[in-house]
């Protein structure tokens, strides 16, 4: 008795003896193996704290997530974190305690269909949404009506659907993570990169460079891939040679998980996504895993892997269910620079043509 009085009188040494009972518990109340059970119940936990809340000790280790909370309106004060927790403490909140340790705490709909050097749950493909306020500062003219792509004979078509999606190296000192995005310094001159470079292996290939930025509703940038699609379809209408779909974005994450060294050069890593809700999901998946897998035989540890998006929060699909070689393809992130970025377009032109002669010499067979 004397020893439980002791405890009464530390609440937080009772909660951390208590807690690591909870863990020990895990694996016997549960017929899964020890880290599948307790990371099943730690995501349980995580889905009932509020994103504003969860968000504030997410930017201690992710600096793309700085500014997100400027866009809510209630703050997590030290009273709502402090209280709860050394007085009484639900179960709902416990993903606060691990919020400084684990940064994006297995919050996420992706399913790494294969790991590139480095990738896992919490390094995988992330991208955010821009601010309202920057459509607001928009102060172009208005958007002219949206064009129809010229397309030939081209196999090979080349988008942007998040098309000013830019890089802090090229903006101007002060930019905000999220911040990241440019009219004219922006993944377009990637996707024209790409375009240049097949066609240098002789692939007959289109570029599209339609600004689906000027063409969304206000502030809802979640229908950029509503808006591409139309692009996308009217593309395959006028010519129906189009095989190859391949949309060019970059990623969220920082430097040190998006750049790595080849041969000598600083190269802004790749990483292939595949929308895991449509019709063409396992041909989509299959020439993703190829593409990488010549990637990495060719250049060791450009790709970061292959990411399979499903689920609430997530698109599930990216246009993909139009083609069974339709990719995201995630060059960089937002602190690489054009120069690391280009090498690496330069080595996916290189590792997609051997890809599409190794694709028609089967099918002349």
């Amino acid at each position: 008795m004397k020893r439980i009085n002791q405890f009464k009188k530390h609440p937080f040494l009772l909660f951390q003896v208590l807690f690591v009972c909870l863990i020990l518990l895990i694996p016997i109340l549960s017929i899964k193996p020890f880290h599948e059970a307790s990371t099943n119940v730690l995501q349980d936990w995580v889905k009932h704290i509020d994103g504003a809340s969860f968000s504030y000790f997410m930017t201690i280790d992710q600096p793309i997530l700085d500014g997100l909370n400027e866009q809510h309106d209630q703050q997590l004060s030290l009273s709502g974190f402090a209280l709860p927790l050394l007085t009484n403490l639900p179960y709902q909140d416990i993903r606060l305690l691990f919020g400084h340790e684990l940064p994006r705490f297995p919050n996420t709909n992706s399913t790494i269909a294969v790991a590139g050097e480095g990738t896992n749950m919490f390094t995988t493909s992330f991208e955010t949404e821009p601010p309202d306020y920057l459509f607001e500062e928009e102060t172009e003219d208005p958007p002219p009506q949206e064009p129809q792509p010229d397309v030939n004979d081209e196999s090979v078509f080349i988008y942007t659907t998040h098309n000013r999606e830019s890089f802090l190296p090229h903006l101007p000192e002060g930019t905000k993570t999220n911040e990241t995005y440019h009219a004219t310094e922006n993944v377009m001159k990637l996707s024209q990169t790409l375009h240049e470079n097949l066609e240098s292996y002789g692939l007959e290939a289109y570029v599209d460079q339609t600004d689906f930025w000027q063409l969304l509703p206000q502030g809802q940038y979640g229908k950029s891939y509503d808006i591409s699609r139309e692009v996308v379809q009217n593309a395959l209408s006028d010519n129906g040679q189009i095989k190859y779909l391949i949309d060019i974005h970059r990623d969220s994450k920082p430097r040190s998980e998006t750049t790595t060294t080849v041969n000598g050069q600083t190269m802004a890593r790749l990483m292939f996504v595949v929308g895991g809700e449509n019709e063409s999901h396992k041909e989509n998946l299959q020439f993703a895993n190829r593409l990488h897998q010549i990637l990495e035989e060719k250049y060791p540890g450009l790709s970061r892997g292959v990411d399979v998006k499903a689920g609430p929060g997530t698109n599930g699909v990216f246009n993909q269910d139009l083609s069974g070689h339709s990719v995201v393809v995630e060059v960089g992130g937002i602190e690489n620079n054009f120069e690391e970025l280009n090498l690496s377009i330069d080595a996916l032109a290189d590792i997609f043509s051997q890809y599409y002669f190794e694709q028609e010499g089967a099918e002349s067979q």
